[in-house]
């Protein structure tokens, strides 16, 4: 069968990427708002939007991990790093991890469609050393209670902020 979408894997895997995460984002009632690819100049792939502030997100995807291994490792560009510490906001790294047991990614069947998927993030810009491999907690699997830390973090960043101004 000829493809109607000539997308690379790799693109694929950002693509599955970026909608688990808005659809995590919808569930939390939280805005997404994606970065333009071409203009990914601050090595980040969305905002999240709270009512009061947002957060910025680099999202990674993957098949080459398990959900259920104890830990999840990704490697991170010195220039992400620099562009991360930068960052007024907090920027979280979200790691998509679907499941590499499953032959396919979708299986579409008459009645659903049903895809093993699962996410983890750690907060980056605060990181120490510039090019590294970071090791994602498995214990900070992304859900909707993920968005009020998310969202603590960054009101912490004001409040310092608005501290030292004083």
């Amino acid at each position: 069968m000829e493809s109607i979408a000539p997308l690379t894997a790799n693109a694929r895997k950002a693509r599955m990427g970026v909608a688990y995460v808005r659809n995590v984002c919808a569930q939390a009632g939280v805005g997404f708002a994606e970065t333009s690819p071409d203009e990914d100049a601050i090595a980040v792939d969305g905002l999240v939007t709270f009512r009061q502030l947002e957060v910025r997100v680099q999202i990674k995807c993957t098949s080459q991990l398990a959900i259920d291994a104890e830990t999840a490792s990704w490697p991170v560009e010195a220039r992400w790093v620099d562009k991360w510490a930068e960052s007024w906001l907090p920027v979280f790294l979200v790691l998509v991890i679907v499941d590499p047991q499953e032959l396919r990614w979708l299986e579409h069947h008459a009645d659903h469609t049903r895809l093993r998927v699962a996410a983890f993030w750690c907060q980056v810009n605060e990181l120490q050393s510039r090019g590294q491999t970071l090791h994602v907690p498995k214990a900070n699997r992304l859900t909707r209670e993920t968005f009020l830390t998310w969202k603590d973090a960054a009101r912490g960043y004001f409040l310092r902020s608005s501290e030292g101004a004083a």
